[in-house]
């Protein structure tokens, strides 16, 4: 059971997972918790401060962050357990500050000391709800992730060692299931094989949870937010989106790249190693279903699973000066694109020239600039992804067509089937995104049986 940062956010939110736990508790279930709801934000921004030797924001941002906690810690109520925990709220807090005084004084947040800092807010989280747990009865058990979580040394991205991660949970957290523990640890912290503390990155509390659940063979794996599921669009765009009761992990990492902020696209992956499923469950709304999300998406999936978008891109069109057959052209085009920091989502090639879809984010004018000898570069901004995402793609040439004329209507300037042939993603006017993402999801979703 992941609980993300929103599900724990205050003293009434702990409270709520505590019930949700104790429902699940014949299930032997094992904890992962985000940190506080906007806790690593300030925590990153205290280290920037830090780094910049501004003492003054540091403590503006530390005493934010405490007052933050010690509302949190209202979800304790007996005596002796709130007064033990705000104790080791204090002993931690000093050692945060020591640790902030130490970057200050050297002016430099290196990553791995960022890695440090940041894995305060997880174990802050972990000990609140912890207490809270047992102030109910619960037998929590509070892990370092830090004795289980063995990663890469790649500090602020660290990859799990999956192998590495089955053995000591295994050793570690295995025994206390089996002795009617509960075990709680927070998500996005782990440890290089040297010892030394890392993170994993964006929606490192995920991985944790799949890589956990699939070290201890889980029955299911499930990520707690503040939704009900995946939905068949994006609710803000369209209020007639609705709740996705299955799709397959390939549906899954497909929403999550092209707009599904729910989960992101790489933490399933140890579930998927192992077959496990997951489900998405809303913990405002616990009574919920949720999606769920397996190896196949079941006998209710239907063709198409939903519209997935993503405003903020830009097009870049690099055209070849000499319009002659180049193999090379798209492997330095590439690299170009790596060396600018530029990351792009679709790309659509010929022996003479490339167009792609990039994220926020890099230089491309540095890049025009860097491949202005070999080729003419036209940028556009305001530009939008729209992705329509099904299983059906891959095998329904009917489905297929139906959805790539559908797209056509749009008036794209680029379009592309995904990679595992579930999904086709076409880039338009950021202006006519919303209208976009209404009329295929009325096509697809509301005019009767999908077809």
């Amino acid at each position: 059971m992941k609980f993300g940062g929103t599900s724990v956010g205050d003293a009434a939110r702990i409270a709520a997972v505590c019930e949700i736990v104790r429902t699940h508790a014949g299930r032997q279930p094992v904890l992962v918790v985000s940190a506080l709801a906007g806790v690593t934000d300030l925590l990153s921004r205290a280290i920037t401060a830090a780094a910049a030797g501004d003492r003054e924001r540091i403590e503006a941002e530390l005493s934010d962050l405490e007052r933050r906690h010690r509302w949190a810690l209202a979800a304790v109520e007996g005596p002796r357990l709130r007064h033990d925990l705000s104790l080791e709220v204090d002993a931690l807090f000093e050692e945060l500050r020591q640790l902030f005084r130490s970057v200050r004084i050297l002016g430099e947040g290196t990553p791995r000391a960022a890695d440090a800092l940041l894995a305060f807010g997880e174990i802050l989280s972990t000990r609140i709800l912890v207490a809270a747990l047992r102030d109910r009865g619960l037998p929590a058990r509070w892990v370092d992730p830090r004795e289980v979580m063995i990663t890469s040394a790649r500090h602020g991205a660290a990859e799990p060692d999956l192998d590495a991660i089955e053995t000591r949970a295994r050793a570690a957290l295995a025994p206390l299931v089996e002795a009617g523990e509960i075990p709680v640890l927070g998500g996005f912290v782990g440890t290089s094989p040297q010892g030394v503390t890392t993170t994993l990155g964006r929606g490192g509390s995920d991985t944790s949870a799949a890589a956990l659940g699939s070290a201890l063979c889980a029955e299911e794996i499930q990520i707690w937010t503040d939704v009900d599921g995946l939905m068949s669009a994006d609710p803000k765009l369209v209020p007639a989106a609705r709740r996705l009761e299955a799709v397959s992990f390939g549906e899954a990492a497909e929403l999550a790249y092209y707009g599904a902020r729910v989960l992101h696209p790489a933490s399933i992956a140890p579930a998927v190693r192992r077959g496990i499923p997951v489900r998405i469950l809303n913990s405002m709304r616990p009574e919920g279903p949720g999606t769920r999300i397996e190896a196949e998406g079941g006998a209710a999936s239907p063709p198409i699973a939903s519209v997935a978008s993503r405003a903020g891109v830009r097009t870049l069109r690099i055209t070849g000066r000499g319009m002659r057959v180049d193999p090379g052209f798209l492997p330095r085009t590439l690299a170009a694109l790596e060396r600018e920091g530029c990351l792009w989502d679709l790309v659509v090639s010929s022996e003479v020239g490339v167009t792609l879809a990039l994220q926020g984010g890099g230089d491309p004018q540095g890049l025009a600039r860097a491949l202005a000898a070999d080729a003419r570069v036209e940028i556009a901004s305001a530009r939008a992804i729209v992705c329509v995402v099904g299983a059906a793609l891959a095998h329904d040439p009917a489905v297929r067509v139906r959805v790539l004329s559908s797209l056509a209507e749009w008036e794209p300037e680029l379009v592309a089937m995904g990679g595992s042939g579930s999904s086709a993603a076409a880039v338009i006017s950021d202006s006519r995104l919303e209208e976009c993402v209404r009329g295929l999801h009325r096509r697809f979703f509301e005019e009767g049986p999908q077809t």
